[in-house]
């Protein structure tokens, strides 16, 4: 809808109600220096899609920018890009996703912190609606592996193998099995 100032002034009431029902307001001003007014649940609906959005260009594969440079400097480039997620994943609020997904506990986060400072070659890792975060991993034979590390002391392993045969199994959440598991999934 489409309302102009002085309308606005004389029912404020009314056009505040009608953006609380999710119906926007905008008010045209001089210069295309227009406005609109919404309810606050529908800025925070749209500061969650923009910081979702800002999440996603942030999250490229830092592979193809790290060219040229020694395996060693390859992992420790795509540890400090991993730190970078970690970040954004600790600052998503309420319903990051749109479908009523929590918030990371610190705890969590902490956890993976010092799980991705001590893991010799190191995954993508990407948040779930589940608040668990997950660290994947693809080998040259093309099979992949997901760790789901949440708040429990276990974490989930699951692997689909090149030819499409699935795996599913439990390991303890600390650095050394989860290094030993991931150097056996390279082989």
């Amino acid at each position: 809808m489409i309302a102009k100032q002085i309308e606005i002034r004389s029912n404020i009431k009314k056009y505040f109600d009608m953006a609380y029902e999710g119906d926007p307001i905008i008010v045209p001003r001089k210069a295309n220096r227009n406005v609109v007014i919404i309810s606050e649940n529908e800025y925070n609906r749209l500061s969650q899609a923009d910081r979702l959005m800002a999440y996603g260009h942030r999250m490229t594969d830092p592979q193809k920018t790290v060219h040229g440079k020694s395996e060693k400097r390859q992992n420790e480039d795509v540890r400090s890009f991993n730190f970078e997620k970690l970040k954004v994943i600790s600052e998503l609020q309420e319903n990051w996703n749109g479908n009523g997904a929590p918030v990371f506990s610190k705890e969590l986060i902490e956890k993976v912190g010092q799980i991705l400072q001590a893991l010799k070659i190191q995954p993508e890792i990407f948040p779930t609606a589940l608040s668990t975060i997950q660290l994947e991993y693809d080998n040259a034979r093309k099979d992949h592996l997901e760790i789901e590390i949440g708040e429990a002391d276990t974490a989930e392993i699951f692997m689909v193998s090149y030819d499409g045969r699935e795996s599913f199994e439990e390991i303890p959440v600390n650095a050394e099995s989860i290094n030993q598991f991931v150097e056996a999934f390279y082989g």
